[in-house]
């Protein structure tokens, strides 16, 4: 089945849709795949005026679902979804991101809302971007569009998850590799309290320890990039008032 994004054409096997919406539903707590309704608790996202953030840099979040929870136990991090921001000067802020089922942009805006407690974080690369490479990763992003989403997290896979898609694109677009490439066996034996219970059935009783896998929480922890932009996390009120966003050099 072809899908047309940005003008181009990208394959979908018929095979893979059914597998698709049962991923989505998984991921997304039964949420209906095509809805964009927030949940209340969630808390209100910062406005998107407040955020000092340029195109190129790495958008965290933490997203409150099943799976997403358990790959934030596993990997000791508060970051577990990752996309790439850019300007469109017609469609204004956008994130690049892997994505069920396939990779899109997203307005910057609905990203951050589907973060538990509005909480996100912007990093940078410490070197600064030229045009060129602005350019060079966006197109590189462009590329990816529409490739179906693996819910194994494989590495190597022609299929997408968000920490890969970041990496390809940086690595393709610059040469620089953000986030570390890791087993199983590295990342679940680095914190034996996470415990396997939840693997094993994903995997369908056998966890691939020696498949490479990139994690979100390795990139945030990325020693190339630097916080830009911290929000707050507020689940605690939805209304309670927004305090002024600190930035961090």
């Amino acid at each position: 089945m072809p899908s047309f994004v940005n003008g181009k054409t990208h394959l979908m096997d018929h095979s893979l849709i059914p597998f698709a919406i049962m991923t989505s539903i998984l991921l997304c707590g039964c949420a209906p795949l095509c809805s964009h309704k927030r949940p209340a608790s969630l808390g209100d996202p910062p406005a998107t005026a407040q955020i000092p953030v340029r195109s190129g840099d790495i958008i965290f979040i933490s997203v409150p679902y099943y799976l997403f929870r358990k790959v934030s136990t596993a990997t000791q991090c508060q970051a577990n979804h990752v996309g790439i921001v850019f300007h469109d000067p017609k469609r204004g802020w956008l994130v690049a991101e892997s994505a069920v089922p396939v990779s899109r942009y997203t307005p910057l805006e609905k990203f951050i809302a589907r973060s538990r407690g509005g909480w996100c974080e912007i990093r940078r690369l410490k070197t600064g971007l030229t045009d060129a490479q602005l350019a060079a990763l966006r197109a590189q992003s462009d590329a990816r569009m529409g490739v179906v989403y693996h819910t194994g997290f494989r590495y190597e896979s022609r299929r997408q998850f968000c920490s890969k898609f970041v990496y390809d694109v940086y690595q393709s677009a610059l040469g620089v590799k953000v986030g570390e490439l890791e087993t199983f066996s590295h990342l679940l034996n680095r914190n034996p309290e996470a415990g396997l219970g939840f693997w094993r059935v994903w995997f369908f009783g056998r966890v691939p320890w020696n498949r490479i896998t990139v994690t979100p929480a390795s990139q945030f922890e990325s020693g190339l990039l630097k916080t830009v932009w911290r929000s707050e996390d507020r689940r605690s009120s939805s209304t309670e008032t927004m305090k002024k966003p600190s930035i961090i050099n």
